[in-house]
């Protein structure tokens, strides 16, 4: 079997994390993965600004982390400061006994169910006014009168739970401080509003908005907990999340992953040239030998057609991204071939990088389960038990690791 040559990255000047949403599942993926960056050398850039006096980023070090939904949660935690072994322990068992000294700046509290399905208030209330409302929808069925269940003008709850408890959690168990700009690292959490459907990217940096969607806004006075609690906000189970502007309006925000599910943008925009992005969003794919999906239920199949929705947006991404350094490649040999000067083929490299919204320096390198792993594409959205959790993060440590495999990073 002959083995692929590992393909060479050069000397990055930054480096970034984005991370997908998915619930739960989706968080100890991440850290999986996470781990198997740390295997391969990189650091992890975090803490408050005011611990100064600890080293500077390196070539390996991920500066930037960029979150949606329960992405959000992890890119939060990775920039406050708590080590890969922290968000572990918070996340399995804890054993009985351990010295909890050690870990900074505090060990990492567990979330449960009752922080991150808190019922909302206002639930009683919609279901009262609604009473009335669904027992003439049932009479109407009664007398074959279908469209009115169907289509769905009666169901006005807006959703079962609210993500202020994510929120509370975060603030008053979590975040040693609640501002983007404590932090030495560059954090960025993704919401969208939900009555104007614009992206919107919760951070202390402001950049223009991409090509690609000239809609994005930056917003850099939200606190961290409530820009996480927006980008949580999933429709349906969650309520959308109110957040006042700087103008005094209040805005709601549902899910980070609605109009984008890996936004890369924002962190090519902030200076990175190696992204590392980690998501579960991998449709099944089935081979001899395995069962049909069909053999597994309705969740099943809507779990697969979910995905190759959300699989088709990622690779419009990475297929934009290729294309163009492909095309910065061809040009870039050509002018050599020529025997052009270094200071012309910059000129030329120059107006490609301009007119195609991309450097030729950035590499970007996905981490996702294989379509064969079944375990991974079946696993619980929202489980907190800690087998299936570390069950999870395995799975992003195995993809961590063959993903990294095919490179060779210049260390610096």
């Amino acid at each position: 079997m002959v083995v692929a040559p590992r393909i060479q990255i050069p000397k990055k000047k930054k480096v970034a994390l984005v991370l997908s949403g998915g619930g739960s599942k989706a968080a100890a993926f991440h850290i999986g993965v996470a781990y198997a960056l740390q295997e391969n050398g990189f650091e992890f850039y975090n803490g408050l600004q005011s611990e100064a006096q600890r080293s500077a980023p390196g070539a390996m070090t991920i500066q930037t982390y960029v979150g949606s939904s329960a992405g959000s949660f992890i890119a939060s935690v990775l920039a406050a400061g708590y080590s890969l072994e922290n968000i572990t322990r918070s996340f399995l068992k804890k054993r009985p006994g351990e010295d909890l000294s050690r870990f900074h700046p505090r060990p990492l509290a567990q979330l449960h169910y009752k922080k991150m399905f808190k019922l909302r208030p206002e639930i009683a209330l919609e279901q009262a006014r609604n009473f009335l409302k669904i027992k003439n929808v049932m009479g109407e069925l009664m007398d074959g009168k279908f469209p009115s269940l169907v289509q769905l003008r009666w169901l006005k709850i807006t959703g079962l739970f609210t993500t202020a408890g994510i929120e509370q959690f975060l603030r008053e168990e979590v975040l040693p401080a609640n501002r983007f700009e404590d932090y030495r690292a560059e954090l960025f959490v993704i919401g969208t509003k939900l009555n104007d459907s614009r992206k919107v990217v919760f951070g202390k940096a402001r950049y223009e908005p991409p090509p690609h969607d000239p809609t994005v806004q930056y917003q850099t006075h939200v606190k961290i907990s409530d820009a996480v609690a927006a980008s949580t906000a999933l429709p349906v189970l969650f309520a959308p999340y109110p957040i006042v502007d700087e103008g005094g309006d209040t805005h709601f925000y549902t899910d980070g992953e609605i109009r984008e599910t890996l936004s890369t943008h924002v962190a090519v925009d902030s200076g990175a040239d190696l992204v590392f992005t980690s998501y579960t969003h991998q449709p099944y794919r089935m081979i001899r030998g395995m069962k049909s999906l069909t053999e597994q239920g309705l969740p099943a199949i809507v779990l697969q057609s979910i995905y190759v929705m959300i699989e088709q947006k990622i690779n419009s991404v990475f297929e934009s991204y290729r294309s163009k350094k492909g095309a910065m490649n061809e040009v870039f040999r050509f002018c050599k071939e020529q025997n052009l000067s270094d200071e012309m083929t910059q000129k030329i490299m120059d107006i490609l990088e301009k007119e195609l919204h991309q450097k030729r320096s950035l590499d970007i390198i996905p981490i996702h389960p294989h379509s064969s792993d079944r375990t991974t594409f079946a696993a619980e959205h929202f489980s907190l038990n800690g087998n299936k959790l570390g069950e999870m993060m395995k799975s992003g440590y195995k993809a961590g690791m063959e993903a990294l495999s095919r490179y060779e990073f210049e260390r610096g």
